[in-house]
This record gives C-alpha cells, sequence and structure tokens, in this order.
C-alpha cells in the first residue's frame, strides 16, 4: 500500500495498485475537513484503531457479541465459519449448478443484496437470454422473496412457466435456493409457499437453504427432508454476509470464482490493519466521513458507482451503512439519533435527475464516487464538441463525466471521495466490497455505537405480524 502524505492538497491512497482512494475533495480545503480537524479528533480517531484491532484480536464487538467479518477472507483456509464438510460441499456447487435449468435466490436483505450485486457484474442483464451453452452450461437465475408483491412473483411465475413449456421432453429443473437465517422472515417465506403453488405442476422443484446453524426452523426441514443446507456463520450479520455462505454459495451456482473473490478481501484484510491514519485508507476515510458528519453537517451519504453494472452496488452500500450507523442509542445508552441517510444513484443517468439537487440544494450530503479504471468492454462513437468532431471512446466519456461531476461539486464547496477498483473481476469487486466493512467499522468506533445490531428493524415487524395475525383470526371467525 502507499499514499501521499497528508500534508499535500491532493491525497490519493491505493492498495497494491487495485484499489484506489482519493479524498481530495473531502480534506485540507477551506471549505471541508482541514488537517486542524484530524489533530483534534486524534484522540477519537486513534482510539477508534484500537477497537477495531481489539475486535480483530479478539472476534468480539463493543457490546461483547460475536463479530467475526475479519476472519470471512479465510474462509475457505479456516475452520471458524465452515466445516470440512461443507467446504467441500461449496467447492463442488460449480459443476452441480450444471444439472438445474434456473435457480430462484429467494432472499431479502443482506440474503439479497449482495448477490445481486455479484449476479449484475459478472452475468449481467442478458443472462437468461443466452443459451444453455452460451452460459457455459450454468443454470439461468432469477430473485424472488424481496418483496412481498404480489405482481412481481406472478409474473415472475408466469416466466419460469413459459421456460418450462419449450421443454418438450422433459420437465424443467428448478432450484429454490432460499438464505433465511430464521427461516420466518415474511418475505422469503411468502415467496417460497407461492412460487411452490404456481410452479409445483410445470417443475420439478427442488431445495437448497443457507440458514442458521442450529435455531430457526430451515434446518429441521432439510434433515426431515433430505435437501442441502448450508450455514449462516454465527458472529456474521446479513449485512456483512457477502463473503459468507451466503454469498459464496450463489457465486458458485453461478460459476463465479468464489476464491479470487476472497482473494480480493484478503488483500484488504492485510493492507488495512495499521492503526496510523496516514497508513490505512480505510481509517482515514472514516474519520473524514465521521468529522463531516459532527462538524459540517453533513446527514446524507450518496453512493454513486458509474456504470450501470454497478447500479445494484449502491443498493447493497446503502444497506451497510444505514443499519450499522443509523442508532438511536450509544453504547451507553444515550439517545444520539447517529447516522446519515444513504442516497444510492447512479452515474451518469442521475446526473440527468438528482445532480441539481446536490449541486445546488442544501450542503447536507456526501458524495461518494465509484468508478472502474479498465472496463472489460470498450466502444469508440463520434463525439461532435462546438467546432471538433472525432472518435471518443465511451469508457473516456463516462470517466470525463465523473470528474466533471466532481469539479462542479467542489465548485460549489460540496464534499466528495473517489474510490476506483483497477478492473472489473472478482478480486477487485471483493476488495472493494470488504474496503467498505472496515469503514463503516471504524466509523461505527468513532461515533460510539454498535454499527453490528439493527434493533430498530424488529419494531416494524412485530407490528407487522400482530396485523396478519388479527387479519387471520377475523377471516376464520367470518367462515365459521
Amino acid at each position: 500500500m502507499s499514499c501521499t502524505n497528508l500534508l499535500n492538497e491532493s491525497i490519493r491512497m491505493n492498495l497494491n495498485g487495485d484499489l484506489f482512494i482519493d479524498v481530495m475533495n473531502l480534506l485540507g480545503n477551506s471549505w471541508n475537513v482541514t488537517k486542524e480537524d484530524l489533530v483534534t479528533y486524534s484522540p477519537c480517531i486513534q482510539q477508534a484503531a484500537m477497537d477495531v484491532a481489539e475486535l480483530r484480536r479478539t472476534g468480539k464487538g463493543p457490546d461483547g457479541s460475536s463479530v467475526l467479518f475479519p476472519h470471512l477472507p479465510y474462509l475457505l483456509k479456516e475452520n471458524v465459519l465452515i466445516s470440512e464438510e461443507e467446504k467441500k460441499d461449496l467447492l463442488s456447487l460449480g459443476e452441480k449448478a450444471k444439472s438445474y435449468d434456473a435457480v430462484i435466490s429467494i432472499g431479502i436483505g443482506g440474503s439479497y443484496l449482495g448477490n445481486q450485486v455479484l449476479f449484475d457484474l459478472f452475468c449481467g442483464p442478458y443472462w437468461n437470454q443466452l443459451t444453455k451453452d452460451e452460459r457455459n452450461g450454468y443454470p439461468q437465475f432469477y430473485f424472488a422473496g424481496q418483496n412481498v408483491d404480489p405482481v412481481s412473483l406472478t409474473e415472475l411465475s408466469s416466466c419460469i412457466s413459459r421456460e418450462a413449456k419449450r421443454l418438450k421432453d422433459r420437465r424443467m429443473r428448478v432450484l429454490f435456493l432460499v438464505i433465511s437465517k430464521s427461516g420466518t422472515t415474511i418475505e422469503p417465506v411468502t415467496a417460497v409457499r407461492g412460487l411452490k403453488k404456481l410452479l409445483a405442476d410445470v417443475c420439478d422443484i427442488h431445495l437448497m437453504a443457507i440458514t442458521d446453524k442450529e435455531k430457526g426452523r430451515i434446518r429441521p426441514l432439510a434433515e426431515e427432508r433430505h435437501f442441502p443446507c448450508f450455514t449462516v456463520p454465527d458472529g456474521i450479520g446479513g449485512r456483512f454476509s457477502i463473503f459468507s455462505q451466503v454469498g459464496l454459495v450463489f457465486a458458485s451456482l453461478a460459476g463465479i470464482d468464489i476464491e479470487s473473490f476472497l482473494k480480493g478481501a484478503q488483500m484488504v484484510e492485510e493492507t488495512c490493519r495499521s492503526e496510523e491514519i496516514n497508513e490505512n485508507p480505510a481509517l482515514l476515510l472514516a474519520a473524514l466521513k465521521y468529522i463531516a458528519t459532527k462538524e459540517y453537517g453533513i446527514t446524507s451519504e450518496v453512493i454513486m458507482p458509474y456504470g450501470d453494472k454497478l447500479r445494484s452496488f449502491g443498493w447493497w452500500y446503502a444497506q451497510l451503512l444505514g443499519e450499522s450507523l443509523g442508532k438511536k442509542y450509544d453504547m451507553q445508552g444515550n439517545v444520539v439519533y447517529n447516522g446519515r441517510i444513504p442516497v444510492a444513484s447512479v452515474g451518469t443517468t442521475d446526473m440527468h435527475s438528482l445532480t441539481q439537487e446536490h449541486q445546488q440544494g442544501k450542503k447536507n450530503k456526501l458524495v461518494q464516487f465509484i468508478s472502474v479504471e479498465h472496463l472489460p468492454v470498450d466502444l469508440s462513437v463520434l463525439c461532435d464538441e462546438k467546432d471538433v468532431s472525432g472518435l471518443v471512446p465511451m469508457s473516456r466519456m463516462l470517466d470525463a463525466a465523473r470528474r466533471a461531476n466532481e469539479e462542479a461539486l467542489a465548485n460549489e464547496g460540496r464534499m466528495s471521495c473517489h474510490i476506483s477498483i483497477k478492473e472489473l473481476t472478482p478480486f477487485h469487486v471483493g476488495a472493494l466490497m470488504y474496503f467498505f466493512f472496515f469503514t463503516i467499522a471504524y466509523e461505527g468506533a468513532m461515533e460510539n455505537v454498535n454499527a453490528f445490531d439493527q434493533p430498530g428493524v424488529e419494531d416494524y415487524k412485530k407490528i407487522l405480524h400482530e396485523d396478519l395475525r388479527k387479519y387471520i383470526v377475523r377471516n376464520q371467525k367470518e367462515e365459521n
């Protein structure tokens, strides 16, 4: 890892030439975080660095509960988060996947968003239109259980039914990949029941689950019905689960290189261990965001990746930020109402819809740009600019649009930062996603909140389940 001196105006840090972090528009200008701020907050920053180092060492979060995500990059090398038997089953999934015509990944929140990112990046929107040979034998992929929308579920079943009818000589083999720790979350439970009801007559349905090791409803059912069952490891929250079986099983079924994905995370794990801010870009970025929130009125964070394939990355990051830092209480039980509002957008699309507000609305937001330095494909097209015309690569246009957005925001005294990966590969995406785990861990420690729980999520669930219970009771009384 290398970085420029913090006394320079432009600060660009890089991790082994694969991940780049530029905080020029967060630090050192008259309108953003100053070097004096870093000095003032250095005791807090240093304490956070030590807290996260202790978390790495002990596997314990700020409330004493198990927090084991630093073990994730080594999942295939250790037996901390996975058994040898389960590891063997995981590594054999790639070939087994080819026996299915389609996989429906059923989950919500952390059991959905990360897998959607992997699908969008490495399969893409036209994957299911390819022939099986063009997919190298891998199945079609669909997502369900991320909402209780009857329209989308019915349309999905209709789509799969049409696919099934095209197979003249056999029934379609469909795998339900059910991802739910408890097995009681209403969205995936409803999706499984609804899709079984709609597809049982036209498809052969197979089950595979990723669930809690001991608790919950799914594990006993898997043992009774003898379908494969992987484990959501203890100490791994949903929003941190993409490097666990939750993401790796899905990736294996899609033919994505999970070993390379984990190696990217491992690279970040090993290069972001320093407790010195000028040697650890995750610690530096967390500190700058923390000070911006405390001292400069930042209440929102816009995540703006450039490129359509990265659109769902913004959704994934929004959950990571919102659930981790959006807390009513600090670690002493004081009411603090902590957090920033996460806003997912995509460039260049939302430069034509949201940039007006970013540029001239309230100065309460920080924009985090994400880009890929070398795109897997490119296309040069004719470009007319004033009195000249010539061929310009579209990748150059995409990057120029991001830089123009950065510069325009800076001219208005608006905070932003830029994170880029060298290439769009499982290694680089793994590095990017894991890097954000540590920015969140460090900032949570600075904010003195528990970045690893989500107690507020339970409030609406209690109200929802009670409402549905009353509906069922009322209907049963009317029927009787």
